[in-house]
């Protein structure tokens, strides 16, 4: 069974008449447009509010800090002028270290001179006396200086004579010594023993005499090359902790 059709009833068109003056819908748009900016005032004052509470939380934790510094900075101040007796002292420990360097810096083991003498001499000769003289070269190489100061320079006359008086070399002490020795052999045989030897330098018999059925005597020198030096006050700072261990 059909569903009965429905007719189609044309509306009719109701006509409208606004009632309302201009100046109403003036007024309503001016009210929608101060609602607009009071919200946008209600926005902005919300956000100058919260910039100026994170401001001023930051600002707080700022001077906080600085607080902390300042007490930080006059506790340390105090401290710093409680330990200037310290510096004092300390700068005193370090002057004194720095004379004693300077001053031990041309120390000779002498020790280690008679000991190497001592190796030096072969079987058959002896020493019967030592002179030694200790006298650094002066710094800067000045020949002149050096000579006048007992020493030698780069070049000029040396007060421990060599076997080539033209060609002297840089010495820091002279041995004058005599002996004596069952042949000449034995003498030329402690020359080249010294001559082997890095503490020694230039060694030189001067006088050799001897008399018939008796031993040779001699009398020479031999020069103290740098290797003589101790340097043990070179660092001075490793020497303090060795000793106080």
């Amino acid at each position: 069974m059909k569903a009965p059709r429905r007719r189609a009833v044309p509306h009719e068109t109701i006509p409208s008449v606004n009632l309302l003056s201009p100046w109403a819908f003036d007024a309503l748009t001016a009210r929608r447009l101060q609602e607009r900016f009071a919200v946008a005032a209600v926005v902005l004052v919300m956000l100058l509010g919260a910039g100026w509470a994170v401001q001023h939380l930051r600002t707080g934790h700022a001077e906080r800090l600085l607080a902390d510094e300042q007490k930080t900075t006059a506790r340390l101040a105090t401290r710093t002028k409680e330990l200037a007796p310290v510096r004092t002292y300390v700068s005193s420990v370090l002057a004194q270290k720095q004379v004693a360097q300077e001053a031990m810096k041309d120390e000779v083991y002498l020790s280690r001179v008679m000991s190497a003498l001592e190796s030096a001499t072969p079987t058959g000769a002896k020493v019967e006396s030592i002179t030694v003289k200790v006298t650094p070269p002066v710094e800067g190489g000045d020949a002149n200086a050096a000579a006048a100061a007992g020493g030698t320079g780069d070049a000029g006359e040396s007060t421990c004579p060599g076997p080539d008086p033209f060609h002297t070399r840089v010495l820091v002490g002279c041995v004058t010594l005599t002996g004596s020795a069952k042949s000449r052999d034995s003498v030329g045989r402690m020359v080249r023993n010294l001559g082997s030897d890095r503490l020694f330098v230039e060694p030189f018999i001067s006088t050799t005499t001897t008399a018939e059925g008796d031993d040779v005597t001699f009398t020479g020198s031999v020069g103290l090359s740098t290797k003589t030096f101790s340097r043990r006050y070179a660092d001075m700072d490793a020497l303090l902790a060795k000793g106080t261990r």
